[in-house]
């Protein structure tokens, strides 16, 4: 099973779950049980100018990546000042809070494992008393840099940091000459879900696969042409793209330019075989079964 869409602005919209604990906060749903998914919440998130999001917790695990603007994301009290490229998970019951006083509108991917419950269903969002106002931000503000020091999930990765040439890049696995960046994993103390940025230069593809987990994939830059349980698509900045459990899939860059996207796996990884690909397969039942190569 697969899910091929298209991320629109017009498609933001305030959430319910929200409703009377935040000003300016929209969303626009890419992933979720209408789309076919199991495990993966994937949606845009925009915070206007002076909009916040009161203080919260999920019974669900969260990561996030800034794709543009400026916000403030309070966790336990301590105020983090984030901006494009910054990115950061946010444990299971975690207490945190958003808010805009940039001169301009802040935007970024999110990510929710396990699946948030469609509104009527069980409640997984929780606000502390009182909930009228957020957080005030404390002095000074925090950056990414010091997240580690006070066991915060966050980072900062973006375009400027791929290298330019090999070094850096897949050489073995089926990857050859794909960048990988992983950044929200179980290193960074993620325990739901993965998110990673990747880069694949012209004329490099990975071959047909499955996994034991899903994957979701939001387009940055570039062109990418993916083969899902045997269709294929031409996918765009803006496109988005999900794979369920056991869907054959495989990318290539047949245009000119590199493509590059943010790519979540829900549930994690098992610590072994991750990749099940086709070819290699084929080719050990070939050797099984005696057949010429």
């Amino acid at each position: 099973m697969h899910y091929v869409g298209k991320f629109e602005d017009s498609a933001l919209a305030p959430h319910s779950r929200y409703a009377g604990r935040s000003d300016g906060y929209a969303e626009a749903a890419l992933v979720n049980d209408r789309t076919g998914s199991v495990h993966t919440g994937l949606d845009v998130s925009a915070l206007a100018v002076n909009g916040h999001v009161s203080p919260h917790v999920h019974s669900f695990e969260e990561g996030f990546y800034v794709l543009a603007g400026r916000a403030e994301l309070t966790i336990e009290g301590r105020t983090y000042r984030l901006g494009p490229g910054d990115f950061g998970a946010l444990k299971v019951g975690t207490q945190h809070a958003w808010r805009n006083r940039g001169n301009e509108p802040a935007r970024w991917l999110q990510m929710a494992a396990p699946q948030p419950k469609p509104i009527g269903r069980e409640r997984d969002t929780f606000f502390p008393t009182p909930t009228s106002t957020p957080i005030p931000a404390p002095t000074p503000t925090l950056t990414p840099a010091d997240a580690a020091a006070h066991g915060d999930l966050l980072g900062h990765f973006d375009s400027s940091q791929i290298p330019r040439t090999d070094e850096g890049r897949q050489t073995s696995g089926g990857l050859q000459g794909v960048f990988l960046k992983w950044m929200i994993d179980e290193k960074l103390g993620a325990r739901h879900h993965r998110m990673l940025f990747i880069e694949y230069q012209p004329g490099v593809s990975i071959g047909l696969h499955d996994h034991t987990f899903e994957e979701s994939y939001f387009i940055l830059s570039g062109e990418v042409e993916a083969t899902l349980d045997g269709r294929t698509y031409l996918a765009k900045a803006g496109s988005v793209l999900w794979t369920g459990v056991g869907c054959v899939h495989a990318f290539a860059n047949v245009g000119r330019e590199p493509v590059r996207w943010l790519e979540t796996f829900s549930p994690q990884p098992p610590a072994e075989n991750v990749f099940r690909f086709v070819a290699e397969w084929e080719q050990r039942a070939k050797e099984l079964e005696g057949q010429p190569s």
